[in-house]
């Protein structure tokens, strides 16, 4: 029975509720005793630990997470971090539980929900934590529009949510008076159909692909080296190498506008020594393999 629960605690951050160290065969004096003995620690109302776990965020879910039940769910901004959403890093602890479920511990923020059903949450290292597509419709209630706009142009880049699931959770949930749903709205509304991210989320996507590849760092937004006297960047260059490397988000009819533009500026790269490479949406989100290995030849060659 010990090993067992100190096996159990070791995926908990050194936790675990009454109700495991119970369901493990923990009598009512064995908790007694081991409390009285110092080899378990009470750390909240039906919560206990291992002595020796440093204290972290990660320490201090589990314990909300466990003093609060079977109906708790790790959601909003402690969800966002958990996801790895853009620009909501580990901080704030916050738990949802259905409505009219109180538990008032003064552990973390509790939120109560009225529309979580199971299949907006899924477990991730033990935790039930509301998905990609759920955390981002239910940061709209807290989160500024820099913030939230951010965090889903990258999901949607990086395949975790797409667009088109959080319009039909939008549509789905969505109630007249229900805090967030404006904000949320007017970012949706901005990226109907066929919407493809703006040049800032692709050369982040892109530096995204050289820094995973383990391939040098560029210097980004740089002013053209031939053309000091205009106002005119590239996304990213290597000086030594002068290799040029643009992003194109553009819809294909703007593409095509711009096309002869496009074509003189490479044309200019190439008279004045450099090697200029552009890498289009598609390119950028299903194809990161072709510009490793496209930018690593360029940087030999």
């Amino acid at each position: 029975m010990d090993a067992a629960i100190a096996d159990l605690a070791s995926r908990q951050y050194g936790l675990f509720s009454r109700a495991q160290a119970g369901a493990l065969g923990a009598t009512n004096r064995i908790i007694h005793t081991r409390l009285a003995a110092g080899r378990w620690i009470k750390e909240a109302e039906g919560v206990y630990g291992v002595p020796g776990w440093p204290e972290s965020w990660w320490r201090r879910i589990w314990r909300a997470y466990l003093a609060t039940g079977e109906s708790a769910v790790v959601a909003f901004e402690a969800a966002a971090a958990i996801r790895g959403l853009t620009n909501l890093p580990k901080g704030r602890v916050v738990l949802a539980t259905p409505h009219g479920d109180h538990h008032w511990h003064g552990l973390c923020e509790m939120r109560q929900l009225t529309d979580l059903v199971p299949e907006h949450t899924s477990v991730v290292g033990g935790l039930r934590v509301t998905t990609v597509v759920r955390t981002l419709f239910d940061l709209a209630r807290f989160t500024g529009e820099q913030r939230l706009a951010v965090a889903v142009e990258d999901a949607h880049i990086t395949g975790e949510c797409r667009l088109e699931e959080l319009h039909a959770l939008f549509d789905e949930l969505r109630r007249p008076g229900k805090k967030g749903m404006r904000l949320l709205g007017k970012i949706l509304s901005e990226r109907g159909p066929g919407y493809v991210p703006s040049e800032s989320w692709l050369e982040r996507r892109l530096l995204k692909i050289l820094n995973d590849a383990g391939l040098p760092k560029p210097r980004v937004q740089a002013p053209l080296p031939w053309r000091f006297d205009l106002p005119s960047r590239t996304d990213a260059l290597y000086d030594v190498q002068r290799v040029i490397l643009e992003t194109d988000g553009r819809r294909w009819h703007v593409r095509v506008d711009q096309m002869a533009n496009d074509r003189k500026r490479d044309r200019e790269a190439l008279n004045h020594g450099w090697r200029p490479y552009r890498f289009v949406y598609q390119e950028l989100k299903y194809e990161p393999g072709m510009v490793v290995e496209t930018v690593t030849a360029a940087l030999a060659a």
